[in-house]
């Protein structure tokens, strides 16, 4: 009786220890099956996990939603897809890795920088500074009326301390405060202005202090002589010596580029770029 009982407990022990190796054995098993198969998730998907699942016949457009969810790394060198085309891979799916490979997101890149502007400087123009300008086109007494302004051009450029404040080609702007035409009795026409402003770098006006005047030729002198002449020697017609008086004096006329000089008529200050 007690071989009996000794040998049933060996017996149940041998059974024990065969059902438990298996036991512990199944986590270790289930973790290698698990372990590949994240692997394989992580990996982009290539040519020839393409081939594999074509291959295991999956329908094309299951394949081309796996490539269009799905990383991937395609070789699509003409030798590469020749080699596909030959293993039976669809031209449908064939196109999609071509599509997936085209649209392939652009790694991303550093921006540059951002670079503050640089300062501007603050330069003063002292009163008085003296600055040439030319006339930007011909005008007559005969045309201009009082009030109107005029343009004129600055000619060269004006420096502070080697720093450009007022740019050749800048606009200085006048306005005629007399303008009348050419008389009778040979009257000449005259213009009149005065200087107002000049364009700084910064677009600042600055205002001029100066002013201008041109006068007509006169006939004035040569129609008197002629009235006294006539008058002396023809004492009978002498009345037709009032004809002389219908003789004009020229009009006052500035043609385009005449150059004058001009002033800042007080302190300014303008800001000017480093570069400039």
């Amino acid at each position: 009786m007690k071989k009996l009982s000794i040998s049933l407990l060996l017996s149940l022990l041998i059974a024990h220890e065969a059902l438990a190796i298996p036991s512990t054995a199944r986590p270790q098993e289930a973790a290698k099956i698990i372990q590949p198969s994240q692997e394989a998730a992580a990996m982009p998907l290539g040519n020839a996990d393409v081939l594999a699942m074509v291959r295991a016949n999956l329908a094309p457009d299951a394949i081309i939603a796996k490539i269009k969810s799905s990383p991937r790394n395609f070789e699509t060198t003409p030798a590469a897809l020749e080699q596909l085309k030959a293993s039976g891979v669809p031209d449908v799916v064939i196109a999609a890795m071509l599509t997936a490979t085209a649209t392939r997101p652009a790694p991303e890149t550093a921006s540059p920088p951002v670079v503050a502007p640089p300062q501007a400087l603050r330069v003063k123009l002292p009163r008085g500074t003296p600055l040439d300008v030319e006339m930007a086109y011909t005008i007559s007494s005969q045309q201009v009326r009082p009030g109107e302004l005029i343009s004129f051009r600055v000619v060269n450029p004006v420096l502070v301390d080697g720093v450009e404040v007022i740019a050749v080609g800048a606009t200085a702007t006048a306005r005629v405060v007399k303008s009348s035409r050419g008389g009778h009795f040979g009257r000449a026409g005259r213009i009149a202005w005065m200087m107002q402003d000049v364009t700084a770098v910064d677009g600042t006006r600055i205002p001029l202090a100066s002013a201008g005047r041109i006068v007509g030729d006169s006939k004035g002198a040569k129609v008197a002589t002629q009235m006294i002449l006539t008058g002396a020697l023809l004492p009978l017609i002498a009345p037709v010596a009032l004809l002389h008086g219908f003789k004009r004096g020229e009009n006052a006329i500035i043609p385009a580029g005449k150059r004058f000089e001009v002033s800042i008529s007080s302190d300014a200050t303008v800001a000017v770029k480093p570069s400039q």
